[in-house]
């Protein structure tokens, strides 16, 4: 055991001693000369730099292209209008991917203030998706809306008061405005989903002009005309894939990072792209080192297409994907100038341990795991591979840090500013020895790394507070028993594996780990399932019966709450039977315990 410890600790020095700033500054320079836009020529360009880079370092690669729905915002325009009609100022603004194209000459209608409950000072754009409008009182029919309720979710608000455009404040004060997506359709729509792109035309403004639309509209009526233009066809993508094989060719962990951009892009994800190309140079080095194998893609899609990409490789490679990876490892923004704060989003509680040792080792800094946020081509969680990462952020203080979702936090994110000179390569190159180690550490080891008393905690922190919440409606109480009994099965696997088990032991636990995964990721981050993709929007832990704290809202002989208690006991099904297949996979490789899962009455 000792031997194996020092032998892998011997494999991740080497790994991360190779790692070289000056070839990836080489890359940055490269990308940064082209915008990769989804569908376009540079994007192309950029897809066969990778994968002619990688034929270089002997890595097999290949370029797989696919059609996808992707949606370019073009020149958008606002002005305020007087009594009769004539434009008086003009604001600066920018249209939204996937908003609606207003027909020649724009639209012309009243502008209406909808008030909201500011975000937390320093959070990230996703966590504003749930500052909801007060429409309360309102009447937005025929009118646009100005109000900082913003993301895919505002949009559709916006639509169902009757507005016929939106106007999104940013939450944060910089000068920038930053391109974004309209629609909440997660990849590809489907004849169900297509019908939640938006159908109202969708603008962005700064802090600043969004707060004196606001004085304007307090003080009295303030027509506006607007304009959205918005190229929305299908485009063929590129999707690069590079495989480095271990010596069980049966497992892999799946390693991504969004090739498109918006202009230069290259802290988001020039940066990332550069990183995989040398994660891929020094494993690649190692290869006969690597019990399971790497496989790097490059996804495009990822602004203008939301996810796309990962999404069509997620449908496309399903099987493959559910039979054999290992992980997912996702790398969006690393390497920025003046990051310094390690953010462990994005890991589930199988692999929370594993993160939060290498960034506690590697970095000195106490990590702050968290689960899974619903973006960044997040598109495995219904396949139920473990997600893992970590993002190096610039500190809350920093001047540049501002309510975004990417760049480390910098206000250049999604803008023409995000240049060359906002990357630096010696960030980049520890934040690859940081992913490098990630990666090691999963794909090294013969026994796989994951501790499932996390998940199974993860179930019963949550159903206990659904309970408490709403518990007189639905009774979760046997479902969380359920849960208990998971907790103390997976306490004994985590120390069976901690023993070591005999070599002839670790096939069986590794496949039954696996199925773990499988059974009990999708329960606890989707509402879906397997199959399907939720929606863009950000959803809690176990998403499906989150609604159950709204029924206490409802009045008990109306539809709305019948309606929405049937479906919430089919979550709660849904939720109860994934724990009892999960202790049934735990029961075939692990002593036999006291009497199993009882059938729940009611």
């Amino acid at each position: 055991m000792r031997h194996e410890q020092d032998r892998q600790g011997a494999i991740e020095a080497a790994l991360r001693e190779r790692v070289d700033p000056g070839r990836l500054q080489e890359h940055l320079n490269h990308f940064s000369t082209l915008f990769r836009d989804s569908g376009s020529a540079d994007e192309r360009a950029a897809a066969e730099y990778l994968r002619s880079t990688l034929t270089g370092y002997g890595v097999e690669a290949a370029v797989l292209t696919f059609d996808s729905l992707i949606s370019w915002p073009l020149a958008g325009r606002l002005a305020l209008l007087d009594d009769a009609g004539r434009e008086t100022e003009e604001i600066a603004v920018r249209t939204r991917s996937f908003g609606a194209q207003t027909p020649p000459g724009g639209v012309e209608a009243e502008l209406l203030f909808v008030p909201f409950a500011a975000p937390e000072p320093g959070a990230l754009i996703f966590s504003h998706r749930a500052v909801a409008g007060d429409y309360r009182g309102l009447d937005a029919r025929g009118k646009v809306v100005v109000t900082m309720d913003g993301g895919p979710d505002g949009i559709r608000r916006a639509e169902e008061h009757g507005a016929v455009g939106h106007i999104h404040i940013w939450p944060s004060d910089e000068a920038v405005i930053h391109e974004m997506i309209g629609t909440s359709v997660w990849g590809t729509p489907t004849p169900e989903s297509a019908a939640r792109l938006p159908t109202i035309p969708v603008l962005g403004v700064t802090n600043g002009d969004g707060r004196r639309l606001e004085e304007r509209c307090r003080a009295g009526r303030v027509r506006a005309r607007l304009e959205s233009n918005v190229r929305t066809e299908w485009m063929a993508l590129p999707l690069v894939v590079a495989d480095i094989p271990g010596r069980d060719p049966g497992r892999f962990l799946l390693v991504g990072a969004h090739l498109d951009s918006w202009y230069e892009g290259v802290t988001d994800n020039a940066t990332g792209d550069a990183c995989l190309l040398e994660l891929a140079r020094v494993f690649g080095e190692r290869r006969g080192d690597l019990t399971y194998g790497l496989r790097f893609c490059w996804w495009p899609g990822h602004s203008t297409g939301r996810y796309s990409g990962s999404t069509w490789y997620a449908d496309t490679h399903f099987a493959e994907l559910r039979a054999a990876c290992l992980g997912y490892l996702n790398i969006d923004s690393p390497g920025v100038r003046g990051a310094t704060v390690w953010d462990c989003r994005y890991n589930m509680g199988e692999v929370e341990g594993l993160t939060a040792a290498v960034v506690r080792e590697l970095s000195g800094q106490e990590p702050n795991i968290r689960r899974p946020l619903r973006a960044g081509d997040q598109s495995f969680l219904g396949i139920g591979l473990p997600s893992l990462g970590a993002f190096r952020m610039l500190p809350p203080e920093h001047p540049d840090r501002k309510a975004v979702g990417g760049c480390g936090g910098a206000y250049w994110w999604h803008s023409p500013e995000d240049t060359l000179d906002k990357a630096d390569a010696r960030v980049l190159a520890d934040d690859t020895r940081i992913y490098a180690t990630l990666a090691a550490r999963l794909i090294l080891p013969p026994l796989y790394p994951y501790n499932f008393v996390p998940s199974a905690q993860d179930f019963i922190t949550h159903l206990a507070a659904l309970q408490e919440a709403g518990g007189q409606h639905l009774d979760l109480a046997p479902t969380v028993a359920a849960a208990e009994r998971l907790r103390d099965r997976t306490a004994e696997l985590a120390e069976l594996a901690a023993g070591p088990p005999a070599a002839g032991a670790i096939p069986r636990l590794n496949s039954a780990m696996l199925a773990l995964t499988r059974i009990l990721n999708p329960a606890l981050f989707t509402i879906d399932g397997p199959y399907e993709m939720d929606p863009a929007l950000q959803l809690p832990v176990l998403p499906g019966l989150a609604p159950l704290r709204d029924l206490a809202a409802l009045d008990p002989a109306s539809d709305d709450y019948r309606f929405l208690l049937t479906r919430l006991r089919r979550q709660r099904n849904r939720v109860h039977d994934a724990l009892v297949q999960a202790q049934g996979v735990l029961d075939a490789v692990l002593p036999a315990a006291p009497a199993g899962d009882q059938p729940r009455k009611g």
